[in-house]
């Protein structure tokens, strides 16, 4: 069984115990948890009651009617989760080399770059099959970290997300208008080229932490006489479409997030000058570029953009 090694003064912590922890610190229940991984109640107790004395704190406050993580507990959680995760990773990466998959990237995406990403996927595993290719979607401020932090081979996001230097190059994919998302019943409402007959009305928004997108949203509105009046902030641009179409109110987006969702009640109209333009990127470090990532880029949707 594979087990964690805390140090002197502490015994091993095993992989079990993290994902149960994961499970109880979700479920907040242990007959919920013990279920999940077919164990009675007690078990699972006992587990978590041995890893609290393998890391020397308490994870978990409980009483005869809840149960909820300690301060330590909330800290561990996301390293309980990275840790499960790269183990996970690990090993479908050493499964894929000992069946002669040795090629590997990371990419990172912009759910509004999914449609081209998605020709390039297309075309690139059936030129490489034998490259792992591992895709994470992510937003604008996950997007901007993992940049700085080097952290994937081939980054599909807009131009003001890339924090460029010497170290970073790109090619630019396209380009397109910020668009106005709205309920149908809300049309006639408005006037598009009028933003201050917007001002009564309701938006929603992506998180005010994504800089890049929420700051180039505000500069397009305040250019238009036009402080919306956000009633809501969500992590990701797909959920911001949800709530459009649920009437809880309009959003400014990039066009391409609503490729791949059919919201049946969303309606959109593109907003007009160069400061509502996003352009789209593929960018990659140069400190980077092996092999396998000189062949993604070498593809035919990718190199004819050169």
């Amino acid at each position: 069984m594979t087990n964690i090694h805390l140090g002197e003064g502490h015994t091993a912590v095993e992989m079990l115990q993290l994902k149960i922890f994961v499970s109880l610190a979700r479920t907040c229940n242990f007959t919920k948890t013990a279920k999940e991984f077919y164990m009675s109640q007690p078990t699972v107790s006992n587990h978590m009651k041995t890893m609290e004395r393998s890391l020397g704190v308490r994870l978990f406050d409980r009483d005869s009617h809840k149960v909820s993580l300690t301060q330590e507990g909330q800290e561990l959680v996301d390293y309980a989760n990275n840790i499960l995760t790269l183990k996970r990773e690990a090993e479908v990466r050493l499964l894929n080399i000992s069946k002669g998959r040795r090629g590997y990237i990371r990419i990172a995406l912009l759910s509004s770059m999914m449609a081209f990403f998605s020709e390039c996927l297309s075309v690139f595993s059936k030129e490489y099959p034998e490259v792992q290719v591992d895709v994470f979607r992510m937003e604008g401020i996950e997007m901007m970290r993992a940049f700085r932090q080097k952290e994937y081979d081939v980054y599909f996001t807009h131009y003001f997300m890339a924090p460029f230097n010497k170290v970073e190059e790109y090619i630019l994919t396209g380009a397109e208008q910020l668009r106005l998302y709205y309920h149908k019943r809300d049309a006639g409402k408005f006037d598009v080229d009028d933003f201050t007959s917007m001002q009564n009305l309701r938006f929603v928004a992506v998180s005010e932490m994504d800089f890049a997108s929420s700051g180039q949203i505000k500069n397009v509105c305040a250019k238009r006489g036009l402080t919306p009046e956000n009633i809501n902030y969500y992590n990701n641009a797909e959920t911001v479409l949800l709530a459009v179409n649920s009437g809880v109110g309009m959003a400014i987006l990039p066009y391409g997030v609503s490729h791949f969702f059919n919201f049946t009640n969303v309606e959109s109209v593109p907003i007009a000058g160069d400061d509502a333009t996003v352009k789209y990127i593929v960018a990659w470090h140069k400190a980077k570029r092996n092999i396998d990532v000189q062949n993604f880029l070498n593809i035919s949707p990718i190199k004819e953009l050169m």
